[in-house]
């Protein structure tokens, strides 16, 4: 194994690829980290502590009404929203390696999701806890919630510009 996130160097291989090398590239990959330096990358393993996350068919992310202190970043897989629409209470939602699910749990941790997540069939993400969040640099701080502001922003354009406000 490299050493680029050395924290988690211990963790068990998989494949040809050790976990740290398949956790850099996931984060380099994700808007959540993006402009984020290698340093910078390191204490977000250090105090974020990420770990992988492998769902089967079925298998829930998480549910409405669940509190919400985490999110997920997709390695692989495809995920299904299930919402409270009658017309079509089940979306499938398409993600690319890095995308982020559930950023409401750094964004405003505590409060009820507001829809269920399912994994359509195997899944492999990364969970990072709102936890450690205060315990990193100033610098690495404002760049996150920079980082977290504008997912949030471009989940908020995506809603409104489906609606219809006729």
């Amino acid at each position: 194994c490299s050493s680029d996130l050395t924290p988690i160097a211990k963790q068990a291989t998989k494949g040809n690829m050790c976990m740290s090398d398949k956790l850099a590239k996931v984060l380099k990959k994700s808007k959540l980290f993006a402009g984020f330096s290698q340093e910078q990358l390191e204490e977000v393993v250090a105090h974020l502590q990420p770990r992988s996350v492998i769902l089967k068919s079925g298998d829930r992310v998480y549910k409405r009404g669940d509190p919400s202190d985490r999110c997920w970043l997709i390695q692989s897989g495809h995920l299904t929203v299930k919402r409270a629409s009658l017309r079509s209470p089940f979306r499938k939602m398409i993600y690319h390696e890095g995308s982020v699910t559930g950023i409401q749990g750094l964004a405003d941790s505590g409060s009820p999701r507001a829809v269920t997540m399912i994994a359509e069939d195997k899944v492999e993400l990364i969970e990072i806890t709102h936890d450690g969040i205060a315990r990193m640099d100033k610098a690495t701080q404002i760049l996150l919630w920079q980082n977290i502001s504008r997912l949030m922003l471009r989940k908020l354009s995506a809603c409104l510009s489906r609606e219809s406000f006729d």
